[in-house]
């Protein structure tokens, strides 16, 4: 059973913790990139497929962010805000064609560093919103060094926090990108249009549609990394070595 408080307690607490922890959140965020641009560069290279087929890009919910999702949950009770807010730490990733996106799921679902949070997959691609919005989401458990401050002796202790992890495709993120403005925030004001959500689903379904014909692609980019392997040109991290 859930605990809700005031509002005015619920935002000093969080701002507390943003002062607190939100140079470690950064850094988070910035493991939790590495890890996943690791899992990309593995899933492109074996696929042959350029490096550049994939993208991660992450990012810490804003404090103004987090109050307005307080606010949406009626502020409910919390120690750490991650127990209420499970997109705190976010990361998405872009990819150029469509069956990669479940492709890199597997490899984010085989790694040992990231633990997907059970029935969290939310797969919008093969069940679009009614907006048109398409997108994969989960949300995983990323292991890290936490710094802790017990009574002035310091300790670097094991621990995890949930993360949000977002897949779609370059035509889903540029969707995405521009309906944000005209379509989300007007949702959030309390503006309703149904022909204009309408307008936008066909949009995403023509979008979908050219998703598919760009897959016929592949074999010529599979060739371009092909190329870039045997010139030495694919950079990994195994001791400095080429891929």
């Amino acid at each position: 059973m859930k605990i809700y408080a005031s509002s005015s307690e619920m935002k000093d607490r969080l701002l507390r913790f943003y002062s607190r922890y939100g140079s470690e959140l950064n850094n988070i965020a910035a493991l939790l990139e590495i890890k996943l641009k690791q899992l990309c560069l593995a899933y492109t290279i074996q696929n042959h497929l350029p490096a550049e087929a994939m993208r991660v890009q992450t990012r810490i919910k804003s404090y103004d962010s987090a109050i307005k999702k307080l606010e949406r949950k009626n502020w409910p009770e919390f120690y750490y805000p991650t127990e209420v807010i499970s997109d705190l730490v976010g990361a998405r990733i872009v990819c150029w064609f469509i069956d990669d996106c479940d492709g890199i799921l597997k490899f984010i679902e085989s790694s040992s560093q990231l633990s997907i949070l059970k029935d969290s997959l939310e797969n919008y691609i093969e069940n679009p919103k009614e907006s048109g919005y398409r997108s994969i989401h989960i949300l995983a458990n990323l292991a890290y060094d936490s710094v802790k401050n017990d009574s002035g002796k310091i300790e670097v202790v094991d621990d995890q926090i949930v993360c949000e992890i977002q897949i779609r495709t370059k035509l889903q993120d540029a969707w995405g990108d521009i309906t944000h403005e005209f379509h989300y925030k007007a949702k959030a004001s309390g503006v309703e249009n149904h022909t204009y959500e309408k307008f936008l689903s066909d949009v995403a379904s023509r979008l979908r549609i050219e998703d598919d014909v760009l897959k016929r692609f592949r074999e010529v980019y599979q060739d371009l990394a092909d190329e870039k392997t045997k010139k030495g040109m694919r950079e990994g991290l195994d001791s400095g070595t080429y891929y």
